[in-house]
C-alpha cells in the first residue's frame, strides 16, 4: 500500500514539480534567469522523482524478500 501511494506521489509532485518551473522561468526577468529556472527546476523536480520511484520499488523488493523468506522458513519447518 505505501508503495504504490509513493508511485502516486511522484507523478504528482512531478507534475506540480513541471508546472511550478514552468511559472517560474515565466516570470523571471531576463533570459539568463528563465533559462537558469527552467533548466534548474527540471532537473531538480527530475531528481526528486527518481528519488520517489526508487523509494517505491525498494518498497515493493523489501516486501517481496519478507514474503520470500517467510516462505523459506515454513518449507523447512514443514521437512523437519
Amino acid at each position: 500500500m505505501a508503495a504504490s501511494c509513493l508511485g502516486i506521489l511522484t507523478w504528482v509532485v512531478v507534475a506540480v514539480g513541471v508546472i511550478v518551473s514552468l511559472i517560474i522561468g515565466i516570470g523571471a526577468a531576463t533570459v539568463v534567469a528563465k533559462v537558469s529556472f527552467l533548466l534548474g527546476g527540471f532537473v531538480l523536480t527530475a531528481i526528486l522523482g527518481l528519488m520517489l520511484l526508487v523509494t517505491s520499488k525498494l518498497i515493493y523488493l523489501l516486501i517481496e524478500i519478507e514474503e520470500d523468506l517467510s516462505e523459506i522458513a515454513d518449507n523447512t519447518r514443514q521437512k523437519k
